[in-house]
């Protein structure tokens, strides 16, 4: 039996998290398949669902962990970034 994912994009996205009127900063362009999405910026966190290339999502928060950069891109929804999965722009 294989587990069944859950496929997040800048559409769907929106549905999930309401649009929460949080200050967008920029915008992450993935630039891989299967990235995960976790709750925290951390890579033990929960995970939430993946996403991939060419999904772009409004970034709230920028922090460095365990190697990466996190873009919060909902309330409890973060991608990181190794320096080749996603291209930051700002807003």
């Amino acid at each position: 039996m294989t587990e069944k994912k859950t496929i997040i994009t800048d559409e769907n996205l929106k549905e999930i998290t309401g649009g929460a009127g949080m200050m967008v900063i920029g915008e992450a362009t993935v630039l891989t398949t299967n990235l995960n999405i976790r709750a925290k910026a951390d890579k033990d966190s929960a995970w939430m669902g993946e996403t991939s290339r060419p999904a772009k999502f409004n970034v709230y928060e920028i922090v460095q962990n365990q190697g990466y950069i996190w873009y919060r891109i909902a309330d409890n929804m973060w991608i990181a970034n190794d320096g080749t999965w996603v291209a930051f722009s700002t807003k």
